[in-house]
């Protein structure tokens, strides 16, 4: 039942396989949407044949713990030859026990056989698996039907509270004029004033606080590590989907004219207003990623730390010119198609004039961070650590860096580079643990 639990939790939070980087226009074409639903449609079908394939493997174990139990019961009767028995007898009596132990034995390796093409076609299953979630938005994004999503518990508000609840979490509503939906924030058992940390975390386009939550599920970490959690959503683009917009200007009129700077700033200032909290970190996935680092070249106040996953910044850094030094995690796979690791100057930008107004790759945020902060990102970092984070990536595949000497005090510049991982890696509670580690520790 893992794998099934993999796929479960997998359809949910490849939140933008087509489209990730929201506002850097592109990678978005008209048959995508199709193709999304067939594979949103294919990804059904596995999970149906997952449940009844683990149905039928679980009778077939039962069958084969029968028949060996059987065969062990089957013993020479040597009592009848002791006693004198008619040698044709024993003779039929020897005939059927060899009869008997034939079928069994033929039943045993029928068995056999059976779990063993099982096991195969559970292997074909989860590469099929693997390749829907490699683009896969959200099955639940599209697939949710008009009566859920006009019911409470079918929003992406109602979602959060649950899954939040679900853990043990306590559940509060920090309300925004110019959204409809409050951010959920999430408080440990006990808070010190001005100590108990507070990390936001940001979903990717077209995702929300819940998938980005089932994804990287933080909430499940409040109550034993000690701090509180934010989870905003974006607003909704002209297609419905959710987004950021991590620059001063937009690219297109449904995304132009959101100023989602100044609404996390308010956001976390009014959850400040219900609890003084000590430092601040931004967490974000893709799109969440980019505005995040956006966040930071903005100066938001008390912000101490950037992680972002699979997201990037613009070419064109003049906005970030000014921003303070703050500790920056980057961690990205290198064969992401979506946000590639070595940026993408290349595609004209087609609303702007033919300019390149693309993204930066990992090694050139990780030197503009280290800038900022007093200090190089060398041009051949040697890793200081192996980390195995990936499950759809064989052995340890996340090679980690880090620049933390001559920095400024208390800044450190780090890069998980993860070999062989694409957009959407297949994090589970390692990776958490390792995140949640990595914030906390930046004091």
């Amino acid at each position: 039942m893992d794998l099934l639990r993999r796929l479960g939790r997998a359809a949910v939070c490849i939140l933008a396989a087509c489209t990730s980087f929201a506002c850097a226009g592109g990678g978005e074409y008209p048959s995508e949407n199709e193709r999304l639903l067939a594979l949103e449609k294919e990804a059904r079908m596995v999970e149906q044949s997952l449940l009844a394939l683990a149905d039928e493997n679980a009778e077939l174990r039962d069958e084969l713990a029968i028949l060996r139990e059987q065969s062990d019961h089957v013993e020479p009767q040597e009592g009848a030859e002791a006693a004198g028995e008619h040698e044709e007898e024993v003779a039929g009596l020897e005939a059927e026990q060899e009869e008997q132990l034939t079928i069994l034995v033929e039943s045993r390796v029928h068995t056999v056989e059976r779990l063993v093409d099982l096991d195969a076609r559970v292997e074909q299953l989860e590469e099929i698996a693997s390749k829907v979630e490699s683009v896969l938005p959200s099955a639940e994004h599209w697939s949710k039907g008009k009566d859920e999503a006009s019911s409470p518990a079918g929003t992406a508000l109602g979602r959060t509270v649950r899954l939040v609840e679900e853990s043990g979490g306590e559940v509060h509503y920090i309300d925004h004029p110019e959204r409809e939906d409050p951010s959920v924030l999430v408080l440990p058992p006990a808070t010190v004033v001005g100590e108990t940390p507070l990390v936001v975390s940001l979903h990717g386009y077209g995702g929300d606080s819940a998938i980005q939550s089932m994804y990287v599920p933080l909430h499940e970490r409040v109550n034993d590590d000690g701090f509180a959690l934010l989870l905003p959503n974006g607003s909704h683009d002209g297609d419905g989907n959710r987004f950021w917009n991590p620059t001063d200007q937009c690219c297109d009129s449904a995304k132009a004219g959101r100023d989602d700077v100044a609404y996390l700033t308010e956001v976390v200032a009014r959850a400040e207003e219900l609890f003084d909290f000590g430092p601040v970190y931004f967490f974000g996935y893709s799109n969440g990623g980019v505005m995040s680092y956006h966040i930071a070249c903005k100066g938001l106040p008390g912000l101490r730390a950037v992680a972002s996953l699979a997201g990037t910044s613009y070419v064109e850094d003049a906005v970030c010119h000014s921003a303070l030094p703050v500790s920056v995690l980057h961690i990205h796979g290198t064969e992401d198609n979506v946000i590639f690791f070595e940026g993408d100057t290349s595609d004209p930008d087609p609303e702007g004039a033919g300019k390149t107004a693309f993204y930066a790759g990992a090694q050139e945020m990780m030197m503009r961070w280290s800038r900022r902060a007093g200090c190089d990102w060398p041009g051949q970092p040697h890793p200081y650590a192996t980390l195995d984070l990936d499950r759809h990536v064989a052995a340890a595949e996340t090679r980690a860096f880090r620049l933390e000497s001559r920095c400024a005090d208390g800044i450190e510049i780090e890069l998980w580079m993860s070999v062989g991982s694409s957009h959407a890696p297949g994090y589970d509670d390692a990776f958490v643990d390792a995140l949640v580690d990595w914030l906390l520790s930046q004091e």
